[in-house]
């Protein structure tokens, strides 16, 4: 089985969609989510440094990442069923250059990627914490709170390791700069939230157009409204992937 996904892909279904998580956290990021879509399947993607790859190195780049996603993919698409890929916040900068990267090795390209939580990527860098000085930021608060904001708790030493994997996430974050090499052709759904106070609603549509194919939506929610699968946006994704 491939360790990016912690549970195969089914073999059928209209569609799949694979969920990158969040800085800091893995695929349980997602327990919130149906196994279904509509037709479809939903498919959490566990990258390496975290939960069962907890022993793995964090990639250290994008493209690094980018790369070692593809190869998990090209062993499960199809060119006859459709997928996408989905991210938020954070994850956003990793899904366009796994994008870009299928797009080069000629793989079956998404038919919708969903960015969520995030601006037009040449203009750098979204949210506070990829601002703050990570050598005085307390991340055990931060893990803390996106666990209460999905409203469960966490073990402090379990905490701790969140911690030192968003630390890493963060630090590789920072290096990243979106280049127009890296551009994929698949169209985007970007994705807002009207009470996100982490990447504000207006902050979102503006200068997509010069990146990708963008269209834009503004849901009803706060800045984790996402993790917790809400039907608002189960319907959209189901929309998009049967449009």
């Amino acid at each position: 089985m491939n360790k990016w996904f912690i549970r195969q892909p089914p073999p059928d279904g209209d569609f799949i969609v694979f969920g990158l998580p969040y800085a800091g956290v893995g695929a349980s990021s997602f327990a919130e989510w149906p196994m279904q879509i509509g037709g479809g399947w939903f498919c959490p993607v566990q990258p390496p440094g975290r939960e069962n790859r907890l022993h793995q190195p964090v990639p250290a780049s994008h493209q690094e990442y980018a790369e070692q996603l593809s190869d998990a993919l090209a062993e499960v698409l199809t060119p006859d069923r459709p997928y996408a890929l989905l991210g938020h916040c954070g994850a956003v900068p990793y899904l366009l250059q796994t994008a870009g990267e299928l797009e080069k090795r000629g793989l079956p390209l998404p038919h919708k990627l969903f960015a969520s939580s995030w601006g037009a990527p040449d203009q750098g860098l979204y949210g506070p914490l990829n601002f703050v000085d990570l050598s005085t930021v307390d991340l055990v608060a931060e893990i803390t709170a996106l666990c209460a904001a999905m409203g469960r708790s966490i073990d402090p030493e379990l905490a701790e390791i969140a911690a030192e994997t968003m630390l890493a996430d963060l630090e590789v974050q920072r290096r990243y700069r979106y280049e127009d090499t890296a551009r994929t052709s698949a169209p985007v759904c970007v994705i807002g939230w009207t009470k996100d106070e982490v990447v504000p609603a207006e902050q979102v549509p503006p200068g997509w157009d010069r990146c990708v194919q963008a269209s834009f939506h503004t849901l009803d929610g706060d800045h984790w409204e996402l993790l917790r699968g809400p039907k608002q946006l189960l319907d959209l994704i189901d929309h998009e992937m049967g449009a």
